[in-house]
């Protein structure tokens, strides 16, 4: 289906992204928490949400959506529509609520019968190492996940396998996003080998005080208005775990928290 014939169906408005109507997708993912679209949402989709921040935006350009439509008549402010021009990513608004909106494009998908082939392309990574650090600040939400964003464009020229960038842009999304809500500050660290992708953070902050009940899906400390920014669902440090090789979290109340995020290159490996 494309841009064009998904706004016919659900009586969308076009905020910003004419020039790509034409354009397919293959899938959609709807949530109005952040860290569920991080989990289960598919690259060349379309996503659905209520969330009208630029947040949405960062975690549309993370998951690689074609699209971001907003449901119930929500609509993204200037800081949004702005980011999305930047990262021309198409968005659009719709009056329909999103079980509707929903029930729509699966009925239609199910009338058309389309099989949707995915090509999947390889590259050759450098052999040479890598190395990048990046200062997070707490509580700028105006720049959270501009640093993994910046992660994943630099893999992608690099040649990496899109499936192992798509993880470890998501796994260093969810630990920038820690950072910025819970800690004071941090430094993230990227490191690129010929074996693996290596993601590390050391934040200054709290800590975490049960690291084996935080690890806990849905288990969640975030205050009312990190929840109202669709973060806070009890799904970061789940959601690090399940895209990663191996994954390490040490943390000291009152002093901070440290991560260490390893992906490998070759899918098979394992230590």
């Amino acid at each position: 289906m494309t841009l064009r014939e998904l706004a016919g169906l659900i009586e969308a408005e076009i905020i910003y992204g004419e020039q790509h109507l034409d354009d397919e997708f293959e899938c959609v993912s709807a949530s109005d928490l952040m860290s569920d679209i991080l989990a289960f949402g598919m690259p060349r989709g379309v996503m659905l949400t209520g969330l009208a921040n630029a947040q949405s935006i960062r975690t549309a350009e993370i998951i690689e959506a074609k699209a971001v439509v907003y449901v119930r008549g929500k609509k993204p402010g200037e800081e949004g529509i702005k980011l999305a021009r930047e990262r021309d990513i198409p968005i659009l608004s719709t009056r329909l609520l999103m079980y509707k909106a929903c029930g729509l494009i699966y009925r239609q998908e199910e009338k058309q019968a389309e099989k949707v082939s995915h090509e999947s392309t390889g590259g050759t990574v450098s052999r040479h190492d890598l190395s990048r650090a990046y200062e997070i600040t707490g509580r700028n939400f105006a720049k959270a996940g501009s640093v993994s964003v910046e992660i994943k464009q630099i893999l992608q020229e690099l040649g990496i396998d899109p499936a192992i960038v798509r993880r470890a842009a998501i796994a260093a999304y969810e630990t920038e996003m820690n950072v910025v809500m819970y800690a004071d500050r941090g430094e993230m660290v990227l490191r690129l080998n010929p074996r693996a992708i290596q993601i590390t953070m050391e934040d200054s902050g709290p800590g975490i005080e049960n690291i084996e009940m935080a690890m806990q899906e849905g288990y969640s400390t975030a205050s009312d208005e990190i929840r109202e920014m669709g973060f806070g669902a009890g799904m970061g440090l789940h959601n690090i775990k399940k895209n990663a090789d191996v994954f390490e979290l040490r943390s000291t109340v009152g002093e901070g928290t440290s991560y260490n995020i390893v992906i490998y290159l070759d899918s098979t490996e394992k230590t």
